[in-house]
């Protein structure tokens, strides 16, 4: 059994739930290979920060700037470890 295809992961291995600076634009991306069993319950993260602006307290590690402002959930983005 063989599968060939791109797998999106971000530098701390951790997905990106997060609105964005153009309006009314928000992402769920960087799953890895772990998005088929997580995103059902990310849909509600999601659905919540699109109805109020801000996300919930179990989503709002994920934002986008966790990146500039150095957060990282897991610190192998730190080291350059891409594994």
């Amino acid at each position: 059994r063989q599968w060939g295809g791109i797998v999106d992961m971000t530098g701390d291995r951790s997905p990106i739930i997060s609105k964005t600076p153009l309006g009314n634009c928000f992402i769920n991306c960087g799953w890895g290979t772990g998005g088929f069993k997580a995103i059902p319950g990310s849909g509600w993260a999601m659905a919540e920060l699109m109805a109020k602006g801000e996300p919930g307290p179990l989503a709002e590690a994920f934002n986008m700037w966790r990146f500039r402002e150095g957060q990282f959930i897991d610190e192998s983005v730190a080291a350059g470890v891409a594994h």
